[in-house]
């Protein structure tokens, strides 16, 4: 199987509703055929007893209510996913799709219904029609009561899945080990922020195109782009940027150093791209930032206008800042085994993590006092915590906090408190510490 079948693959499975609850009802019916036969084999009780009128009438009251229950709890499940993807971001839907209680939770109410019908079919039937399967009726009471704690988990998960704090906690948790799975190692000289010039080889130079319908970059195989530039010594260069668009026919690739590539050759390094409808964090880095920074701007608009929800987002951006500000960053070159540059591309730099976390904040909220406070401070926070070579930028954006903070208020007195750094946004200045006189022994 190759790289681009399995990212697919992987990909559809993660982003469908369905799979799970298919393999859910699989397990139903096979469980609807073997109980009864275990019934018919042994004398054994795991629970009530039924008459043949009283094991129908429980078996269709379970799934004539289940898939009632169950279409109620998608209805209001959709709405709360909407409610959640227009208060945060439409980019977090893909989170509530990809959350593993939604789809246990359907898995088990349809599963709960389809072992009812099965073990109903049976209920009335042998020689003298009065077979009663005990032990399978008992267990589809066994599953409504799972059904019942399932629906209590996902009520708890989907209600605490719209909390502000929440939602802005788990990106930033997950963006905080992305992080440190994508920037592995801590950074210690300042020649590893310098801008490699881009690699070259002798030769033609080929470029490959896209043929594929238009989509954003998701995802690249960069193993297997590398073992074919060191089976056919080229260098590779990834022409746009993971989280790009690209169309129809726009370069993908540039080979440096081929003297041909086979139509065979072409197609293997197309399908080294895997292109979607939507950006992921999976070799994107900077979508989480993305997240946070959509969550801040959104809810600095004139509609919404809830500084506080910014200042909780900036909150995890300050964290994902001092992260990402301690690390060495990809410099987008990668080498094979002999140490031979292979494969290179764009990558982003310190500046664009620092511009794509505040610059929109920034601009929405130059008029609240609260979230120019909260920016400074933040600010301020990381030029503390991170490398000497790396402060340079951070005091460039302080200077621009700075001088919005003057333009945007025209009194005196807001502009010298939107000048203040203040972690909570309001009601946490920083006071100075009273002098203790030493003590002499």
């Amino acid at each position: 199987m190759s790289w681009w079948t399995r990212w697919r693959a992987y990909e559809y499975v993660r982003n469908s509703l369905w799979i799970v609850p298919l393999l859910f009802v699989a397990i139903a019916v096979a469980l609807g055929f073997a109980m009864p036969t275990i019934d018919e084999h042994t004398a054994g009780r795991i629970g009530i007893s039924f008459g043949s009128t009283g094991a129908s009438g429980v078996l269709g009251a379970i799934a004539g209510g289940m898939i009632t229950f169950t279409g109620f709890v998608f209805s209001i499940l959709l709405l709360a996913v909407q409610f959640g993807s227009s208060q945060f971001s439409p980019r977090l839907l893909r989170r509530f799709l990809r959350d593993p209680t939604t789809k246990i939770a359907f898995g088990t109410f349809i599963a709960t219904f389809v072992y009812a019908l099965m073990v109903l079919r049976v209920v009335g039937t042998g020689p003298r029609h009065d077979f009663v399967p005990n032990n399978a009726v008992s267990v589809s009471l066994y599953l409504l009561l799972v059904s019942m704690l399932t629906f209590l988990r996902l009520v708890s998960r989907t209600t605490q899945g719209l909390r502000v704090a929440t939602v802005v906690s788990e990106v930033g948790r997950d963006g905080r080990r992305i992080m440190v799975r994508s920037y592995p190692d801590l950074i210690t000289d300042p020649a590893a922020d310098a801008v490699p010039a881009q690699p070259t080889a002798p030769g033609t130079v080929h470029t490959i195109r896209h043929r594929f319908a238009p989509g954003i970059v998701q995802s690249v195989g960069i193993r297997g782009l590398v073992a074919f530039a060191q089976q056919s010594d080229t260098v590779i260069e990834l022409v746009p940027r993971v989280g790009d668009l690209v169309a129809t026919g726009d370069p993908i690739f540039r080979v440096y150093g081929s003297g041909g590539l086979s139509a065979a050759d072409e197609k293997r390094l197309q399908k080294s791209i895997a292109v979607g409808d939507e950006r992921t964090v999976t070799q994107d880095p900077p979508f989480v930032f993305r997240l946070l920074a959509d969550i801040s701007a959104k809810a600095l608009s004139p509609a919404v206008n809830d500084p506080t929800t910014s200042i909780q987002a900036l909150d995890q951006i300050n964290l994902l800042l001092r992260v990402i500000g301690t690390r060495r960053l990809d410099t987008g070159v990668v080498r094979d085994d002999r140490g031979t540059v292979r494969f290179w591309r764009q990558v982003p730099s310190w500046e664009d993590y620092l511009r794509l976390a505040l610059v929109e904040t920034h601009q929405y909220g130059v008029g609240s006092v609260q979230v120019m406070r909260r920016i400074r401070a933040l600010l301020e926070d990381v030029r503390d915590n991170v490398p000497d070579f790396r402060r340079a930028a951070v005091e460039a954006e302080l200077e621009l906090v700075a001088a919005a903070a003057l333009r945007s208020f025209p009194e005196p007195g807001d502009q010298q408190a939107a000048s203040v750094a203040d972690r909570q946004g309001l009601g946490a200045t920083a006071i100075a510490r009273p002098q203790v006189a030493e003590q002499q022994p």
